[in-house]
């Protein structure tokens, strides 16, 4: 497949970001009564970020392991960084540095979650097809 055609795997990762930044420019005001709500909520959303631009590095650099975890990591870290700078600019929200570290831990989560589902399912794949 061509390059220019492997770009479709950053579809849905594109997609969400799009809707990370809609949601980060509005202003909020959530109470779920336990400290640090909010930091499980970055976490779980830059997870599914992170996943999915793992799953578009990982086609369109054909599984080179390294260079999939570096990028996914750098483009993770940076849409967090700008997410953060861009809520400074939104009335009742604020750039806060925790919120950037579990936004990069989340993307790293996702990362490592693309990784174990692609070695449990290349390992899947070699047992059907010995059997």
């Amino acid at each position: 497949m061509g390059s220019w055609r492997k770009l479709i795997y950053f579809l849905p990762a594109a997609i969400y970001c799009t809707l990370i930044f809609f949601v980060s420019s509005r202003s909020l005001k959530i109470k779920l009564g336990f400290i640090y709500w909010d930091k499980g909520a970055h976490w779980m959303e830059f997870t599914l970020l992170g996943l999915l631009l793992a799953f578009g590095f990982y086609h369109y650099l054909s599984g080179r392991v390294f260079l999939t975890f570096y990028l996914t990591f750098m483009t993770g870290f940076f849409i967090g960084l700008t997410d953060e700078i861009h809520q400074l600019f939104v009335r009742g929200r604020q750039c806060d540095w925790t919120d950037l570290i579990a936004d990069t831990v989340g993307v790293l989560t996702g990362w490592l979650l693309l990784k174990l589902i692609s070695e449990w399912r290349q390992k899947a794949l070699k047992t059907v097809s010995t059997s």
